[in-house]
């Protein structure tokens, strides 16, 4: 059941981030959850699971889930410059944040790791910068 928590909370970052005027300005409001669409322009951002893993326990009932929520801003290019601004709004949003997404409690967000990649696909440059988020999460009906 833990990826129920994970999708709650992957859910509560889309919301957050969709919900910030800075961040809508900077990505034209192109902000998916999992994949940016094939005909989507860019730059854009995805929020995605990437783990949750079940920690705290009450007997044989899982009490809590350690989830992981990766944030990647993608523009096309060899140049971080065009993404920087987001990326660091991003940050700025999600940092500390805390709440409750469709009865799972968000304890609060810590960013874990940044990650800056380049790839070429079909002839094509993209860079990446992808931002790792933690939080414990749990039931909270």
């Amino acid at each position: 059941m833990s990826g129920v928590e994970a999708q709650k909370v992957a859910a509560f970052v889309f919301d957050t981030l969709k919900a910030d005027p800075t961040l809508t300005s900077l990505l034209g409001g192109r902000v998916y959850r999992d994949r940016v669409p094939a005909a989507a322009t860019l730059p854009a951002a995805t929020v995605g699971v990437v783990a949750a893993t079940d920690f705290g326990t009450l007997g044989a009932v899982r009490v809590v889930s350690m989830v992981l929520v990766d944030v990647r801003v993608v523009t096309s290019g060899s140049s971080y410059g065009p993404i920087n601004g987001a990326a660091d709004r991003v940050d700025a949003v999600l940092q500390n944040r805390r709440g409750t997404s469709g009865g799972v409690e968000v304890v609060e967000l810590r960013r874990d790791q940044a990650q800056l990649y380049q790839e070429d696909e079909a002839g094509a440059s993209f860079v990446h910068i992808v931002q790792t988020y933690r939080t414990e999460a749990y039931a909270s009906n």
